[in-house]
C-alpha cells in the first residue's frame, strides 16, 4: 500500500461522522495499515495517524473555505431574517423606553 492509497483510506476513516463507527473502520483497516511502508518505516500506530491525520486536515485552508461554505450554503435565509426582526424588535422597544425615560426627565426638568 502506497502513500496515496494510505491517504485516501485515512481520510475516509476520518470524514466517518459516527465517532463509533470511524473506530470500527480504524480497526477493520489497522491490518492492512500495518503492512504499509509507512507503517514499516515509522512504526506509527494507527490511532495516532488518525489523530495527528485529523488535526493536519482541519488546518488546511482550503478545507476550511469549503467547510464555511457549506455553513454559509446551510444557512436558511428564513431563520436569518425571523433572527434580524427579533432583534429589531428588541432595539425599537429599547428606543421607545428610553424615549419615555427621556420624556420623564424633560418633564421633571420643567
Amino acid at each position: 500500500m502506497n502513500n496515496i492509497e494510505l491517504e485516501e483510506k485515512v481520510l475516509e476513516i476520518i470524514n466517518e461522522t459516527n465517532y463509533f463507527n470511524m473506530i470500527i473502520k480504524a480497526k477493520e483497516f489497522e491490518k492492512n495499515y500495518k503492512t504499509s511502508d509507512f507503517y514499516k518505516n515509522t512504526k506509527k500506530p494507527l490511532s495516532e495517524v488518525i489523530k495527528e491525520a485529523k488535526i493536519f486536515y482541519a488546518l488546511q485552508l482550503e478545507d476550511l473555505g469549503k467547510y464555511i461554505q457549506k455553513v454559509i450554503d446551510n444557512l436558511s435565509l428564513e431563520n436569518v431574517n425571523n433572527l434580524l426582526d427579533k432583534i429589531s424588535g428588541v432595539f425599537h422597544q429599547e428606543n421607545e423606553e428610553i424615549q419615555e425615560s427621556l420624556e420623564v426627565f424633560k418633564n421633571l426638568k420643567n
